[in-house]
């Protein structure tokens, strides 16, 4: 038998656990405001694409620097059942990640930890 009031403390667990999940991902990737203004729709892209499926440090700290394999990892995440990752998102995530691999990361293996 259920008590009264017994789902309001699951709600408040599943409200919290969840808040924290975006707080996570807020903090994952990177400021936008620091990013050229022409490479910041891009990022925009990359940030709500990728961090559907896990934390934007996977691909940020993979050290992948080769415009080639980015290409084939975009397309293996695209081809991800539920990724949300269109033909057309593509683009824009791929010329961000290229930026990313020569500006930012350039050698570092990354700024963001984490990995693939």
């Amino acid at each position: 038998m259920i008590r009264p009031g017994a789902h309001g403390w699951r709600a408040a667990l599943v409200a919290a656990v969840l808040a924290a999940g975006c707080a996570t991902a807020g903090r994952d990737g990177l400021d936008a405001a620091q990013l050229p203004a022409d490479i910041r729709p891009d990022y925009a892209v990359f940030a709500r694409r990728c961090s559907k499926c896990h934390q934007l440090a996977r691909p940020l700290g993979s050290g992948i620097h080769d415009d080639a394999v980015w290409a084939d990892y975009v397309d293996r995440m695209r081809r991800q059942p539920g990724s949300g990752i269109s033909r057309g998102d593509t683009g824009p995530i791929l010329r961000f990640l290229h930026y990313y691999s020569v500006s930012l990361a350039g050698g570092r293996g990354g700024a963001a930890g984490g990995a693939p």
